[in-house]
């Protein structure tokens, strides 16, 4: 009875947690020079640990083809698994640093990428507080995967973030409103949204050209124009600040470059929902709890900031 014990145990497959990272890495890359460099390992040992993965499952994982590494139906079927060990993995080491008091030297703080001039204050005050801690700040339109430990604490809009690991508080929803070149006459801006056709149009070419405002500015360019097209915000507000073109920013990005002037709006159904989210593991960290919380209550106290001033 005992013999067949041992012999059922050493039947199971053991499979090593940095083959998996290298399996992870590689569904999403599709390259293993890719996956290197995510991993921060050399090319080899991703190849080496890749075998090492496929011969303890017995399985083929991918296939080469010209466009780079495709995974097989076997691969296909073992990802929800593989992310779900990730995820774990995560919790798990998040765990083991707030236990023992250590890990904890730098902060990822990921947030939208015209957020960093109203985060200011909030981190100046938090240094004092914390001076020995950095915040690493990771403004982008990406998102980031805190459940993977992409990052610890995220500002983002539109679609709530979900998930036991997430905590996630409502902020303000940002505003957006119509801006053209401050140094033009009141004459050439446009004064309501049925002038807005005889007017250069510009808007984003780029994820958030989804968002309703962006819809309705290109409803309101006459078919058959070319209207430009910018791939980030900063780039659409140095176009409408040049004179060429009118277009939609955010507020808090608009209503404080001294070289805009607003034009329509903004008005509640273009309002964007934002989110404050954060691993909770890491908020067990007093300091991560404090930065997450001086940020929740900073902006809410002060909704203006995110959503324009109104009449």
């Amino acid at each position: 009875m005992l013999a067949a014990t041992y012999a059922n145990v050493n039947s199971l497959r053991m499979f090593a947690w940095d083959d998996l990272k290298v399996f992870l890495a590689l569904y999403r890359e599709r390259t293993t020079g890719r996956a290197a460099k995510e991993l921060g390992i050399s090319q080899p040992t991703v190849v080496r640990r890749l075998a090492a993965l496929e011969q303890a499952t017995g399985l083929k994982l991918f296939e080469r083809q010209s466009s780079g590494l495709v995974p097989t139906t076997g691969a296909r079927q073992l990802i929800s698994a593989a992310k779900r060990a990730e995820r774990g993995m995560c919790e798990f080491t998040a765990e083991v640093e707030s236990l023992t008091e250590t890990g904890l030297k730098v902060i990822k703080l990921t947030l939208l990428d015209h957020f960093e001039q109203l985060m200011v204050p909030v981190l100046r005050s938090f240094r004092e507080r914390w001076p020995a801690l950095h915040i690493e700040l990771l403004p982008t339109d990406h998102i980031y995967d805190l459940a993977r430990g992409e990052a610890d604490i995220a500002v983002r809009g539109r679609d709530r973030p979900a998930g036991e690991e997430l905590v996630v508080r409502d902020l303000p929803p940002c505003g957006f409103a119509v801006y053209a070149a401050a140094d033009q006459p009141p004459e050439n801006r446009p004064r309501s949204a049925e002038e807005l056709k005889d007017y250069p149009l510009a808007f984003l070419d780029a994820p958030p050209n989804q968002l309703p405002i962006y819809q309705w500015i290109r409803s309101h360019i006459p078919p058959g124009t070319v209207a430009p097209r910018c791939r980030s915000f900063q780039a659409l507000s140095s176009s409408i600040a040049s004179g060429a073109v009118v277009g939609a920013l955010p507020c808090t990005m608009g209503d404080s470059n001294p070289l805009l002037v607003r034009c329509l709006g903004p008005v509640e159904e273009f309002d964007v929902p934002i989110y404050l989210v954060a691993r909770r593991a890491v908020l067990r960290r007093p300091p991560a709890r404090d930065l997450f919380e001086a940020i929740h209550s900073y902006f809410s106290e002060r909704p203006s900031l995110m959503m324009g001033k109104r009449d």
